[in-house]
């Protein structure tokens, strides 16, 4: 099998440990020349492949993700393309209908997301990133969280949001408040959520893997989340989910950009 990884950026240099672990060939494509790798097979532009490819990883900036994703899909590549996947609903309906499309969800992974409880009552989240992303705390932070709780019963609706150094967002989902807190380039990055819940008090640290239940350690079990994803994707089966999923987050983050 060959894979094209198009962007060789913090992601991209992710995706390229992980493929070279699983031992599939790998061809690599970036804008910047300097990215190459020694002993990989290099293009700057993604039209310019000229050696047949079996699956794509797209992971550049968000504002080329669907039009690189939408060349590939349209030749029968199945793509894996990294969040967010698009920056508005126009753009993600240019490549929406593709089967063969698949979008990163690596939090999904993680042990945490196996503990989520069911007699949740407020839920308050903190993601706070260690450097800076493409687009803002919400887009390139907020948006692992939003597909995680669209894995809870009901509807996520937003009442607001305030910006500053930390980004808070206000919402429901199926009718349980939440507060999720991002923020860029803090001195104390951290993944975790805390949910008050009618019997027991839940601590899922996204970042350390870990599950408390009323300050007990329930579960720890640090899992390769990025390497998991990654072979589910070669071997196509990843599930259509991911898509439905994005496009919700796509709704609710456009919506905040319209208040």
């Amino acid at each position: 099998m060959r894979v094209l990884l198009v962007g060789l950026g913090n992601m991209g240099r992710k995706y390229l440990q992980k493929l070279t672990e699983i031992g599939v060939s790998v061809v690599t494509c970036d804008i910047d020349p300097t990215k190459r790798v020694d002993g990989i097979p290099f293009y700057t532009d993604p039209e310019k492949v000229d050696v047949p490819v079996d699956r794509a990883i797209v992971a550049t900036d968000p504002l080329y993700h669907p039009y690189i994703a939408e060349y590939l899909l349209r030749r029968n590549i199945p793509v894996l393309l990294e969040k967010p996947p698009a920056l508005s609903i126009g753009d993600w309906e240019r490549i929406e209908g593709y089967r063969n499309l698949f979008v990163s969800e690596i939090e999904s992974f993680s042990v945490c997301a196996e503990y989520f409880p069911e007699d949740a009552e407020s839920i308050l989240i903190e993601r706070f990133g260690r450097s800076a992303g493409y687009v803002s705390p919400l887009w390139d932070l907020a948006w692992h969280d939003l597909y995680l709780l669209q894995k809870l019963p009901g509807d996520i609706q937003l009442k607001g949001l305030r910006r500053g150094e930390i980004w808070e967002l206000e919402g429901t989902v199926g009718g349980v408040s939440f507060l999720l807190r991002v923020s860029w380039n803090s001195q104390t990055p951290r993944r975790r959520w805390f949910i008050k819940g009618k019997y027991h008090n839940t601590l899922l640290d996204f970042g350390e893997e870990k599950v408390y239940v009323d300050g007990r350690l329930m579960a720890h079990e640090r899992r390769d989340k990025l390497l998991l994803m990654t072979k589910l994707f070669l071997e196509e089966k990843l599930g259509d989910f991911t898509k439905k999923r994005a496009r919700r987050n796509i709704e609710l983050l456009q919506e905040l950009e319209l208040k």
